[in-house]
């Protein structure tokens, strides 16, 4: 009868115990799922502190959102004109989504991965979720967001969102959309949508791009975006707008 394999030598693995988690590849990984070390979290994210700084710690996604602690995202709003007339696009969430299943979002929006920074993650993130080519020198930046997001059971966000604009002629029928990410996008009319987030009108209606490539339209209300108490959209909307405007100077969310 052969004799069962050795596990794994720790030092082989780069891996060594360190408090209640393991270093790995000089990153500190929270927390080790199994009692034999085995596999390493395929998708991790640099643990930040209250101010936004990477701590040199990194910790798995699930316990991320476990757990509550702080990490970084990229979120881009897509805005351009057709005939005269100001649209964003807004993305919808796939309904297997853990944070917000259904709802609608900015464009394009993503964690960063572990040793990955807006300039690495954003022009992939795009590409990914709506499929366009960009390079980062074609974002325009608003700054960064505090983002925390608390209304799933057993779920905490706890975000530094690094937020930018997009401004690209496009036609919504044409992107390739990630349907693992997104059930669709809308169009949004920038004028219509600030009248929305305003309080000024209930719904608006809204051409519904679905990720199967057909399109409906749709009554749009405040309360299908992503939950939030700083009014976010209404900021991007209006900063979209002064954009499109030409106004360069003091772009800040």
């Amino acid at each position: 009868m052969a004799e069962p394999a050795p596990e794994p030598d720790l030092q082989d693995r780069n891996c060594r115990a360190k408090g209640n988690g393991f270093l790995y590849n000089d990153h500190t990984v929270f927390p080790w799922f199994h009692s034999a070390v085995r596999e390493v979290p395929t998708e991790t994210f640099d643990i930040l502190d209250c101010r936004g700084v990477k701590t040199g710690e990194i910790i798995a996604r699930d316990e991320a959102h476990r757990t509550g602690v702080w990490h970084g995202a990229f979120h881009c709003l897509i805005i351009y004109e057709r005939e005269g007339k100001g649209y964003a696009l807004f993305q919808k969430r796939a309904v297997q989504k853990k944070i917000a299943p259904g709802k609608f979002d900015v464009s394009v929006g993503g964690h960063y991965a572990s040793g990955e920074d807006a300039e690495i993650a954003g022009p992939r993130e795009i590409k990914e979720e709506v499929g366009l080519d960009v390079q980062f020198a074609d974002l325009v930046p608003l700054g960064r967001r505090v983002f925390v997001y608390c209304f799933t059971p057993g779920i905490t966000e706890h975000e530094f969102q690094d937020v930018f604009l997009l401004y690209r002629t496009i036609n919504p029928e044409d992107l390739a959309l990630q349907r693992e990410e997104l059930d669709g996008v809308i169009e949004m009319d920038v004028e219509e949508g600030i009248a929305l987030f305003s309080g000024k009108q209930a719904y608006i209606d809204a051409a519904l791009i679905r990720a199967d490539g057909f399109t409906e339209r749709v009554l749009v209300s405040a309360h299908d975006f992503v939950p939030c108490v700083d009014q976010y959209y209404l900021k991007l909307l209006s900063l979209g707008r002064q954009y499109a405007k030409g106004v360069r100077d003091l772009l800040i969310i």
